[in-house]
């Protein structure tokens, strides 16, 4: 199977997954008070259904080529960023994988790498933490660390 079919795929099967875990387990939409807990998650969810259908139809329209090692970079990624956010929290593991994704792939400058770093790290914490007060995990070594 080519990998351009096997993404879509999985990413077709784990936004089926999340969307009906977000709609039995949170809920999508209240009468009274609007938005609910899973509101967001099912819009991304299914937004992933959509997108990972469209990117099934496409790869099966296009010629067999042989897999390219390129093609497994963002796999990989995805992979060890998953796991990291388990073990270190969600910020800490996007600003980990903006640094080696600028440094090591795209071979930004250290210069513009720390910019980019500290712009995300002020808009990530500052909306999302301190404005929204979306309760990101810590992760199992921050949890132990910080008890």
């Amino acid at each position: 199977m080519k990998i351009k079919t096997l993404i879509p795929l999985v990413s077709l099967a784990l936004g089926v997954f999340w969307l009906f875990y977000g709609l039995s387990r949170h809920g999508f939409w209240h009468p009274v008070r609007g938005p609910v807990a899973g509101f967001v998650p099912t819009l991304i969810a299914g937004t992933l259904v959509v997108m990972s259908i469209l990117g099934l139809l496409q790869s099966l329209k296009e010629k067999d080529e042989p897999d390219r090692k390129e093609n497994w970079v963002i796999v990989l990624a995805c992979g060890i960023i998953f796991s990291l956010v388990y073990l270190f929290g969600v910020i800490i593991s996007l600003m980990a994988f903006v640094f080696v994704w600028l440094k090591l792939y795209e071979k930004v400058n250290w210069k513009d790498t720390i910019i980019v770093l500290m712009v995300s790290f002020g808009i990530i914490y500052g909306v999302f933490v301190l404005w929204l007060k979306v309760p990101f995990p810590n992760g199992l070594i921050l949890d132990t660390i910080l008890r």
